[in-house]
């Protein structure tokens, strides 16, 4: 604090016509005089990471604020700034399972550091959360009727329903709520800890970072200044909006703003329920990733109705738009997929 103040009596006494020699013999402080050349060469600033970059990779799981409980938020864990919240009902294990699958989706190195800090950057911008219910018949009331209680009312929510965890994919006993049919299909995968934590990456973080190549037709409430850039160029709309919708719809056999009865023959991409577009392009995003990882090597049986690539080569083969996007270098998107081992999940 010395050191602070007789700064600014230097800097103010300066200003009043005392030298800075005169100051230092005034207060005995011993000044080592430098010399600066000066030349025409530009120094480059220095590198200036995001916010994003130096964020907690994950918490352990933390109490609800006063207004979050108001929201009926039983529990939170946050990944990188990213608030993972959990209704009541929803065990400790499984709070933390999906906050570890959003941190290997975020690092997928696991080196402590987003893979892509522009993306997360985008994510947290917007305030974008999750929120984990053990039923969706807890999850869309909540959305209706207590989402309204948190700040940041319309930041984007994306809802999970633990029912839907396949435990047996990352190698842990059922919960007392896990759905049936888990029992009898093994290590069968995806399910909707690595899936619905990826559609907020993609859906959020991609699309506004990467307009051009991942915007998916929808504007959003919040849309980033590279979204209103890219549409201002090209107007809104969901045919043409992206890279992506160009290979969806041709992996669907032509644009359908609604599911048609019947895909044309040569389509691969055939999802059986009309969500709405952006929900077909997310689906879409999120079957390239899981093949790409490995995740529907042994499945084609129990997928073919709705996608018909099951391994790496088969989607650089048939859909090389797809992969294009989901290996470029620029992009960084994971190699490894998640198995929810990022912290200790014990």
């Amino acid at each position: 604090m010395k050191q602070i103040l007789i700064t600014i009596a230097a800097l103010v006494l300066v200003g009043c016509g005392v030298t800075q020699k005169e100051f230092a013999a005034a207060n005995k402080i011993k000044v080592r005089e430098v010399k600066i050349s000066f030349t025409n060469k530009t120094t480059k600033a220095p590198e200036i990471l995001p916010p994003s970059a130096t964020l907690t990779p994950l918490t352990e799981i933390q109490l609800p604020t006063e207004r979050e409980k108001s929201a009926l938020i039983n529990k939170k864990m946050t990944v990188f700034g990213i608030k993972v919240f959990a209704l009541e009902g929803v065990t400790d294990r499984d709070l933390k399972l999906v906050a570890n699958v959003l941190a290997q989706w975020v690092d997928n190195d696991e080196n402590g550091t987003p893979d892509n800090p522009d993306v997360l950057a985008e994510i947290i911008r917007q305030k974008s959360r999750m929120i984990l219910g053990v039923t969706f018949d807890q999850i869309g009331p909540w959305h209706e009727n207590s989402q309204k209680m948190l700040r940041h009312v319309h930041a984007p929510t994306y809802g999970l329903d633990v029912t839907t965890i396949n435990h047996n994919w990352y190698g842990l006993p059922h919960s007392e709520y896990s759905q049936s049919h888990y029992l009898t299909e093994g290590l069968l995968p995806p399910d909707a800890a690595t899936e619905e934590t990826f559609h907020l990456i993609t859906d959020i973080g991609y699309a506004n970072v990467y307009p051009s190549s991942f915007w998916h037709g929808e504007v959003g409430d919040n849309p980033s200044t590279a979204l209103r850039s890219h549409i201002a160029k090209r107007g809104e709309g969901q045919k043409d909006a992206s890279l992506l919708t160009v290979a969806m719809d041709k992996a669907r056999g032509g644009y359908f703003k609604r599911m048609p009865r019947r895909y044309p023959d040569n389509a691969w991409y055939t999802r059986s329920d009309d969500c709405g577009y952006k929900c077909f392009v997310g689906e879409y995003i999120h079957w390239g990733i899981i093949t790409l990882l490995g995740y529907n090597e042994k499945r084609e049986n129990g997928i073919h109705n709705q996608w018909k690539i099951t391994n790496a080569r088969s989607l650089h083969n048939r859909d090389a738009a797809l992969y294009e996007l989901l290996t470029s270098v620029e992009y960084r998107f994971p190699k490894i997929a998640p198995d929810g081992s990022y912290g200790d999940l014990n």
